[in-house]
C-alpha cells in the first residue's frame, strides 16, 4: 500500500483537521496526473489538513465480476486492498481522484476502482467532498467530456459533491505539467481552497 501522511497532524490535538485522500489512477508514477494530485495535496497540507495517497497501480484491486455476492453477503468476493483503501475513504473528508484520459475515458486501474464502489455500503460516500483531477494529451478539454460527465453523475447519485476540478490539455510528455507553472498553481490553488471553505 502506498502512502503519504503529511501536515497537519490529529496529534497536534486539533480535531477539526480535514483529511484529504489523493487516489492516483495513472499508472505512470510521477508523471502528469500524479503530480497535479500532489500539488493539490501539498496546497491542502499548507492550509493544515491531514492527507494520505493511494496509488492504484501499486495494488491489488480486481475488477468487479457481477457476481452479486456483495448484495447477498455484505462483502465483496474479492479479498484484496480495496479494503485498505476503503479505510482511508472512510476517514477522509475529501477525496481527490486524477486520471489520465485514455480513448476518452479513465484509466484501467481507475475503472476498476471505482466499478468496486458497487458493493459498498452507500453511506461511505454521502457527504463526501470530491475534487477531479484529469491529465490528457490532446489539446482540448472536449476529449474529457466523458470521464467528467461520468464522475459528475456517480457523484450526484452517491451523494457526494464535487468541488472543483483541475483539467489538463496538451501534457503529450509524462512529466509535461511540471513545466506548466499556471496548471500547478491552480492545483495548490484548489488544494488550500478545498481546506478554507
Amino acid at each position: 500500500m502506498q502512502s503519504t501522511k503529511q501536515r497537519g497532524e490529529l496529534a497536534m490535538g486539533v480535531s477539526n483537521v480535514k483529511q484529504i485522500l489523493g487516489i492516483v489512477g495513472s499508472p505512470r508514477r510521477g508523471a502528469n496526473t500524479e503530480t497535479l494530485v500532489d500539488a493539490i495535496m501539498a496546497g491542502a497540507a499548507d492550509s493544515g489538513a491531514s492527507i494520505e495517497k493511494v496509488i492504484l497501480s501499486d495494488l491489488d484491486i480486481a475488477p468487479c465480476r457481477a457476481c452479486d455476492h456483495c448484495t447477498r453477503n455484505g462483502s465483496c468476493i474479492h479479498d484484496d486492498d480495496m479494503k485498505q483503501v476503503l479505510d482511508f475513504m472512510v476517514k477522509s473528508d475529501i477525496w481527490v481522484i486524477g486520471t489520465p484520459i485514455y480513448w476518452w475515458g479513465p484509466s484501467a486501474q481507475m475503472k476498476a476502482f471505482i466499478d468496486r464502489w458497487y458493493g459498498l455500503d452507500q453511506r461511505v460516500f454521502q457527504g463526501k467532498k470530491v475534487i477531479l483531477v484529469i491529465s490528457m494529451g490532446g489539446g482540448n478539454e472536449h476529449y474529457a467530456r466523458h470521464t467528467i460527465g461520468m464522475f459528475r453523475d456517480i457523484c450526484n447519485y452517491l451523494g457526494m459533491t464535487c468541488v472543483d476540478e483541475v483539467v489538463a490539455t496538451g501534457m503529450n510528455g509524462r512529466k509535461s505539467v511540471r513545466e506548466n507553472f499556471e496548471y500547478i498553481k491552480r492545483a495548490r490553488e484548489v488544494g488550500t481552497s478545498a481546506v478554507k471553505n
